[in-house]
């Protein structure tokens, strides 16, 4: 099973960075992590998460429709609130066009506000 770990700036979900084993992705999953970010950070503002000096880590698994499940905190935020509503909010978020690479793999967000890099778990 692959493992994946991107670095998520709350206030724009970015993924500036994330490889996929030991190779750079292609642009499919570029296209990929850009609709997770975007798709993320709307679920998160939407439901009023405030995680304002705090970090999460969130684990999730990726099917091949592109689907998240089985999302849950690996390393909380110190606000089991906090934690909660961020489980609920990326709960069975789905993003078309998954590549291949990536179904059946599980996904690590670590979300931070301001945290800018990404790498791979």
């Amino acid at each position: 099973m692959k493992t994946q770990l991107l670095a998520l700036g709350a206030a724009g979900f970015l993924a500036l960075s994330a490889t996929l084993a030991q190779a750079s992705p292609d642009a499919q999953v570029q296209s990929f992590l850009k609709k997770v970010e975007a798709q993320a950070d709307g679920r998160l503002a939407a439901a009023g998460v405030d995680l304002t000096g705090r970090t999460v880590t969130v684990k999730a698994t990726v099917d091949s429709e592109g689907l998240l499940y089985g999302v849950h905190v690996v390393r909380s935020s110190g606000s089991r609130d906090a934690d909660f509503a961020v489980e609920q909010a990326l709960h069975r978020l789905r993003v078309n066009d998954t590549p291949t690479e990536l179904a059946g793999a599980d996904v690590t967000f670590v979300i931070d506000h301001g945290l800018q890099q990404a790498s791979t778990h």
